[in-house]
């Protein structure tokens, strides 16, 4: 009762700070015009500046898993959170585009170290059923964390004003940081590996299964960031029903809970695919309707997609990774997060017809990508919980 105990009170403090530190992808996106006002800097400059932290966040997600196997995760993800802190009040005193610009890359870097580490820490401490059921929690968090940095953003900066939000998350992390200092154990130690850490990633990119994972792993952050990014930019109508179409996306990462039970009755490959025929879907449906309400339905759809193709993908490399599972992970973070850190900028450059249009043929180029694995597997014993 006692291990369980733990269990519940981890999983909610990792579950939180999932979606408090995936939040900051997502808080410059309603308030790139707000920001750029009060600075007196081009707009372009706030963008630049989003494109930095997803870019820098990314890199550290490559770096804090493999560095956490000699310091250990607890140290990581403690004093992460309280550097994360310093670095987000940081982002609140920028004063300028060089000051926003270093502010977000050290951010960046300063968050990274939750993710990744948080998933090799569910690894090291948990058994397998509460694993499953963390990674999920975990996952979900950072699908609410696209809905909730953006409408957290929007009402700070409308209430207060754009520096507060920064404030608002320092503060957060802070308390974590507090909470996981008196409620997280330190995880037994990982045994060493011999290869230098280059040749692994080498070796996991060499994986055509795991190729063709890491490519529609690009594409997932990369396409909700440029989902709302167009969205944001390009509706005319009341800031309320902007808010709303952003609030009910979490109707649809909700999904992401029943991802295990889809699993288990498809498989992995054919719930990859229906989740991505969703989001192919939805976005060439924008195409056409542009009222609020469509925009409402179809944001549903499409968040339901990408709930069920992220933990879909994780469950396939860490099958595809064997015993280098944790590396597979770390380098699915990097790849998700380089792919985000490209939204911003891309979108910025299309209309909103050419964003839909770019996401739908994305999704259904990775549709044609799973049609490959599963041909490939077809040969090979099917990924199932045993990689748990």
């Amino acid at each position: 009762m006692k291990s369980m105990s733990f269990f519940h009170k981890a999983s909610i403090l990792l579950t939180i700070c999932a979606i408090m530190v995936a939040s900051n992808i997502y808080t410059l996106i309603p308030i790139y015009s707000v920001l750029a006002d009060d600075l007196l800097i081009p707009e372009s400059h706030v963008v630049l500046a989003g494109g930095l932290f997803t870019f820098f966040y990314a890199c550290g997600l490559l770096s804090f898993g493999p560095v956490s196997d000699s310091t250990g995760r607890r140290k990581i993800l403690v004093f992460g959170l309280l550097a994360s802190a310093i670095t987000t009040l940081s982002v609140g005193f920028s004063a300028g585009s060089v000051t926003l610009w270093i502010a977000r890359s050290l951010q960046g870097v300063t968050l990274a170290t939750f993710a990744s580490v948080a998933f090799a820490y569910s690894y090291d401490v948990f058994n397998f059923r509460q694993r499953t059921i963390l990674v999920v929690l975990i996952n979900t968090g950072f699908l609410i964390a696209g809905i909730f940095g953006q409408v957290a953003s929007a009402f700070l900066a409308d209430i207060f004003t754009w520096n507060s939000v920064f404030y608002f998350f320092s503060a957060l992390y802070f308390i974590l940081f507090a909470a996981a200092f008196f409620l997280l154990k330190e995880s037994p130690p990982p045994a060493t590996e011999s290869k230098p850490l280059w040749s692994i990633f080498l070796q996991l990119l060499k994986e055509p299964r795991l190729m063709k994972c890491y490519s529609i792993t690009f594409s997932l952050l990369f396409a909700i960031i440029a989902f709302y990014d167009a969205i944001g930019r390009f509706f005319d109508g009341p800031a309320s029903d902007l808010l709303m179409i952003r609030l009910v996306g979490l109707i649809g990462a909700s999904l992401s809970l029943f991802t295990g039970k889809l699993i288990d009755r498809w498989g992995e490959l054919r719930t990859l695919m229906f989740g991505l025929a969703i989001g192919s879907t939805s976005a060439f449906m924008l195409l056409f309707f542009h009222t609020t309400g469509a925009l409402i339905i179809f944001s549903i759809f499409f968040v339901s997609s990408i709930s069920l193709v992220i933990p879909t993908v994780i469950t396939l490399i860490g099958f595809y990774g064997s015993s280098h599972r944790a590396k597979a992970l770390s380098l699915y973070s990097f790849i998700l997060l380089t792919g985000a850190s490209l939204a911003p900028p891309i979108a910025a450059l299309l209309p909103f017809s050419g964003v839909m249009i770019l996401l739908s043929s994305l999704f259904c180029v990775n549709i044609v990508l799973c049609v490959s694995i599963q041909k490939s597997a077809s040969a090979s014993v099917s990924p199932d919980k045993r990689w748990c």
